[in-house]
């Protein structure tokens, strides 16, 4: 990253926890509860909502934003890094306008998302648009040459069809 703007708070070290990672994922845990439980940011003037439903006594979006899939096992496994970045997801969708944030709409299956990629930052978040609201589905870094590449060519095309509506 060559400068990083003001808005974008600092990461979350475990080391600031003594490398206790139990603490530290209270920690993480308590970032997400209070940018998303506690209140209800906006995008485009909608709501932004997630999957209240608890696993192991925390809400399935939080072990989204903070794990991955385990392709051996099938389960989700922490990742140190989408830990660290707790406090960007909503810092990231507030600054949505900002010029280094790119916004494009895509199509999963049936889901129409949304996808805010700070790209100097190697950081995706994910949002699915449902009639009066958006749902906050994942957020990641994108720090695979091949992830920025299916990304970048995701944006261009998005960005040709903008222009030729």
């Amino acid at each position: 990253m060559s400068t990083i703007p003001r808005w974008l708070p600092p990461v979350i070290q475990l080391s600031e926890h003594g490398g206790n990672w139990e603490k530290y994922l209270e920690k993480v845990y308590n970032v997400f509860h209070r940018d998303f439980v506690l209140s209800c940011p906006r995008f485009n003037h909608r709501p932004i909502v997630h999957d209240r439903h608890l696993s192991d006594g925390k809400e399935e979006t939080f072990w989204h934003v903070s794990s991955e899939d385990d392709s051996t096992t099938g389960e989700r496994i922490p990742n140190l890094r989408r830990c660290e970045r707790m406090r960007w997801i909503r810092a990231i969708i507030e600054h949505a306008d900002e010029e280094c944030v790119s916004v494009w709409r895509n199509k999963r299956k049936q889901h129409r998302r949304i996808l805010l990629w700070f790209e100097q930052a190697d950081y995706l978040v994910v949002l699915e648009e449902k009639c009066k609201r958006i749902i906050l589905v994942t957020a990641y870094c994108t720090d695979r040459e091949h992830t920025r590449r299916k990304l970048r060519r995701e944006r261009q095309r998005s960005q040709k069809s903008k222009r030729r509506l």
